[in-house]
């Protein structure tokens, strides 16, 4: 049965079960007598309202409901009512009033066992919610454990509400497992400080076992679905180091003749990274661009060592062939879909455009320059001019960062100039480390 169906049948149920007690208006008038309670305690009775010092309105309630719980127990009603009682200042413990005859032989104890031994059969406690704005059902569920330390909030919320709705996993002595719902008024008599549940257990095994087995496949189902996206992660963080590990042995090779390559591009994903977070680039878009930046002078693998090596200025000649490594470059990381890649490309492809347009390979001017492309621009330009060379002496860390503003709004875009100029505290830091570690190196 549907979980929506079966909380609204069982309200019926508990709706036609539970009318008279409210309107008072069945076999009442076989009580005759205010204090004449003989004919409850014949029948083996152990609650204690009864017997103690309690309000007359609060006995007469008790015995008009034991009265009428015993006339549904001599039916076949499938029901099992109860009335359970507890303090509302001292002893918050639950007692029972009443319990049907069934709810004795299913728990195979007597009337004053019964809160004790009911307590101690619950496994799980679940009540449902109907939210009516979206018209679902929302379920919470507690176990035993848990279910201790939340009896007093939810005999509060009873309280205030007027009534409960609970379903409960019971274990029975013969360990067979059943579902009881539960649902009951709740009415709070205040010259007593006592409240009464008078309600009713319905058993409804087969339609929560029919809901412990479909969440029990779709537990099934977010396992499979979690081991699934576990092993897709392994298999894309696999990928990922494999295209990091193949973008940096091809940047290496390009530097086989070309000896400032593998320090250059080390240092060129460091700055690379202080102005990509000065631009404010996410995590990811930061981490994609550190990497893919070592490959933005790939295209030199295709370039003579002769040209890349010669000390002295290049002639028009040659200076048309060291700017075919941008398309080169380019092309050679072409052809796949990885993010990585991808910008890869583009920065081989675009570093070397100005944002005025006189750059190449294609002329392209201020955002049509891709991001990526112009913040490499300026970190390729200050570690060239800071890092020696065949036909070069390095220059100091000032004069670069002043070239550098020099450059703004005609070479470089100008907003990234000032924000690469407030990080110099920074990119100095990145320069003197290396260089540090590169004269260790050499020592």
């Amino acid at each position: 049965m549907d979980a929506n169906i079966a909380i609204l049948y069982l309200k019926s149920l508990y709706q036609r079960l539970m009318a008279p007690i409210k309107y008072g208006v069945m076999h009442m008038r076989q009580i005759t007598k205010l204090h004449d309670f003989n004919w409850v305690f014949d029948q083996d009775y152990c609650g204690r309202i009864l017997k103690g010092d309690f309000s007359d309105k609060l006995k007469r309630r008790v015995a008009e409901c034991i009265l009428l719980f015993r006339n549904f127990n001599a039916t076949a009603n499938p029901s099992l009512p109860y009335i359970s009682a507890w303090h509302e200042d001292s002893d918050k413990s639950i007692w029972y009033e009443f319990a049907a005859s069934k709810l004795l032989d299913l728990l195979k104890c007597q009337s004053c066992e019964v809160s004790e031994i009911f307590r101690d059969s619950i496994i799980k406690w679940c009540s449902y919610d109907y939210e009516a704005n979206n018209d679902t059902v929302s379920q919470k569920m507690l176990c035993r454990t848990a279910l201790t330390g939340m009896r007093k909030k939810l005999r509060d919320d009873g309280k205030l509400s007027g009534n409960v709705e609970a379903v409960y996993k019971i274990a029975l002595q013969d360990n067979k497992i059943i579902w009881l719902k539960d649902m009951a008024s709740v009415e709070s008599f205040q010259d007593d400080r006592i409240c009464l549940s008078l309600g009713a257990l319905m058993d409804v095994t087969k339609e929560m076992e029919k809901e412990e087995q479909r969440q029990a496949e779709e537990e099934e189902l977010r396992g499979k679905h979690a081991a699934l996206e576990k092993e897709l992660e392994k298999q894309s963080k696999k990928l990922w180091k494999t295209q990091i590990e193949m973008i940096y042995r091809l940047a290496q090779a390009a530097g086989y003749h070309d000896n400032s390559t593998g320090l250059h591009i080390t240092k060129m994903s460091h700055y690379c990274d202080i102005l990509s977070e000065a631009v404010g680039l996410n995590n990811e878009e930061r981490e994609l661009l550190f990497h893919a930046t070592s490959m933005h002078d790939v295209g030199k693998i295709a370039i003579a060592e002769a040209i890349l090596q010669k000390p002295g200025k290049l002639d028009e000649h040659e200076f048309e062939l060291i700017k075919t490594h941008s398309v080169i470059g380019a092309k050679l990381l072409s052809g796949n879909d990885s993010p990585l890649l991808e910008m890869a490309q583009s920065i081989a492809l675009n570093h070397h455009e100005r944002w005025d347009g006189a750059g190449y390979p294609n002329g392209l001017c201020g955002d049509e320059i891709p991001l990526s492309g112009r913040i490499a621009a300026i970190c390729d330009v200050f570690d060239a001019l800071t890092s020696e060379r065949p036909y070069k002496k390095a220059w100091r860390i000032n004069d670069a960062l002043s070239e550098v503003k020099k450059g703004r709004g005609t070479k470089f875009d100008p907003e990234l100039v000032d924000l690469f100029l407030s990080r110099k505290s920074h990119i100095a830091d990145i320069k003197r480390r290396f260089q540090v570690d590169h004269e260790q190196g050499c020592a």
